[in-house]
């Protein structure tokens, strides 16, 4: 950081409202490409109860650099049991599963979609020494398939790390975060963040033969 210098996210969420998470009613499109009205929201609503020192910084933040977006999520049963291809097409990243950054997965989960479509249409195209259109829809299924269960429970695991650890003061918060989340649920939901992608294949250039790498690609 420079002299002086803050990066500073607030991320509020209480309700669904359609993919996205967000203190209700959202008015994020209303304020837009508005910095003074999003200072006056942050102010008056989402920070009001904030310590002092936050206050001021938000009071003294540079206009010119304030902006505010929606929390993008999907439904996990979305991923698990909705069409993620057709065809010779497919999505990845954000646009198969947007999810909320309490992990911060997301970028993470997008490099493993990269590996893993890689390993599926290299071996596809290794086998049919070209890229054959019929398998290669066979091997996006197949990408799409291992991807499902994988990036729901991110999604899940995420949203549930964040929601429990946002506050409150309520006994029932306090006894799902305290005597639940942290004592069961917590040391699960972190091993999320180890995977292994698999291993690329690669063609020999001496024998063309077809070969893989000897370790596989960790994804942490």
């Amino acid at each position: 950081m420079r002299e002086r210098e803050l990066d500073l996210f607030l991320s509020m969420r209480k309700s669904f409202i359609g993919l996205s998470l967000f203190e209700s009613p959202h008015n994020g499109q209303k304020l837009a490409g508005k910095p003074e009205l999003i200072q006056g929201e942050v102010l008056e609503n989402y920070a009001k109860n904030f310590p002092p020192m936050f206050i001021d910084i938000v009071q003294h933040s540079d206009l010119s650099r304030l902006s505010i977006a929606p929390l993008m999520f999907r439904y996990p049963w979305d991923i698990v049991f909705g069409n993620l291809s057709k065809g010779n097409v497919t999505v990845a990243g954000d646009a198969m599963h947007p999810m909320t950054p309490d992990l911060g997965q997301g970028g993470c989960a997008a490099l493993e979609d990269a590996v893993l479509f890689g390993r599926y249409i290299g071996e596809s195209f290794i086998k049919n020494q070209k890229l054959d259109s019929k398998d290669i829809t066979q091997a996006i299924q197949g990408y799409v398939n291992e991807r499902r269960w994988r990036v729901s429970a991110l999604v899940v695991g995420s949203y549930v790390s964040g929601w429990a650890q946002q506050g409150g003061a309520g006994w029932l918060k306090k006894f799902i975060r305290d005597s639940v989340f942290y004592k069961f649920l917590l040391s699960g939901i972190v091993k999320l963040q180890h995977y292994d992608c698999g291993r690329l294949p690669t063609v020999s250039s001496d024998t063309d033969a077809v070969e893989h790498n000897s370790r596989s690609l960790p994804c942490t």
